[in-house]
């Protein structure tokens, strides 16, 4: 996995096609965790452009309106584009729609459908053969208009490059997902801290059903316990399970190892202690668990690329 300091510069270019009546709740958990991953990395790592069909303003189910940067066919090439479909998705499902969609999906490299999106997608015949989900109200008759498609009761679905996600909580999930694969798991439980997402974990095992509570538990105590941190054995015995069995645990769940995970957790508090600027390095070093400010630095500095002094 990735350290911050190691990743690539480029910036990750995304597109959100949104319709008329579009879920708030869908563009808000698409759009905040990136502007939280561009908060902690300090730069810019993803960009984002609003578009729709025609270049015409939406509004969304709740009566919110938004100007879009472009039409879709003008969009230039990206790394992922999202469709935001609306509630009212069936009455979207025109010729010009359906091809509009078909051609600008070829310019992104991937492309994610998010609740009823999902259909959409499928119409557009770009789920032929693909295992894809769409919101649970909608599963049953999505199988059984599109029997091409392999349908799966998953919150979401990443078949190849093309993914289908639920709904809503699913792509908040979905996109944590995303920040993790391209900037470390470090860098996703930090947003999941932040939007106060208990225990996160990744790869589809966020609460509020975990693939491994006992990875969660000790996910807990590692939070419960950063001044004094516990040793590896002391954690995988409150788990419940021997250091062995913890260690892949983590690993399957997190791509790495339990200590890893403790050590940027609390390198994570330490950074959050420093924007604050209300207390001396030391006292910091003394917070987070080191028992002296130079181990500290030095751990700082291999995760994050500069020494605490230098980070503000």
């Amino acid at each position: 996995m990735q350290s911050w300091s190691k990743t690539n510069a480029q910036n990750s270019q995304i597109g959100i096609l949104l319709f008329d009546q579009f879920s708030n709740h869908c563009l808000a958990n698409v759009m905040e965790p990136f502007r939280a991953a561009n908060t902690f990395l300090r730069r810019q790592a993803f960009e984002w452009h609003i578009v729709t069909l025609d270049d015409s303003p939406v509004r969304s189910s709740s009566g919110l309106p938004v100007m879009p940067t472009a039409r879709l066919s003008d969009q230039f090439a990206g790394d992922i584009l999202f469709v935001v479909s609306s509630y009212d998705f069936r009455s979207l499902m025109t010729t010009k729609c359906l091809q509009t969609l078909r051609t600008g999906a070829r310019r992104y490299k991937r492309l994610a459908a998010l609740d009823t999106g999902s259909w959409l997608v499928a119409a557009a015949g770009l789920l032929e053969n693909r295992k894809a989900t769409i919101h649970y109200d909608e599963i049953d008759a999505f199988a059984e208009r599109f029997p091409e498609i392999q349908v799966r009761r998953k919150r979401w679905v990443n078949d190849d490059g093309v993914i289908t996600c639920g709904g809503a909580m699913a792509s908040f999930e979905l996109v944590l997902d995303l920040i993790a694969e391209l900037h470390g798991t470090g860098l996703a439980l930090e947003i999941a801290q932040l939007f106060m997402v208990e225990h996160a974990t990744f790869g589809q095992s966020i609460p509020p059903v975990s693939k491994d509570r006992r990875v969660d538990k000790c996910l807990l105590s590692m939070e419960a316990n950063i001044e004094q941190p516990l040793s590896i054995p002391e954690l995988a015995r409150l788990s419940n399970c021997r250091q062995r069995d913890m260690e892949q645990r983590f690993v399957r769940a997190l791509g790495t190892t339990p200590d890893v995970v403790y050590r940027r957790l609390r390198l994570n508090a330490a950074k959050k202690l420093l924007e604050a600027n209300i207390m001396p390095v030391s006292e910091i070093a003394v917070r987070c668990g080191y028992s002296n400010a130079s181990a500290f630095s030095r751990a700082f500095r291999r995760e994050f690329g500069v020494a605490p002094r230098e980070y503000y």
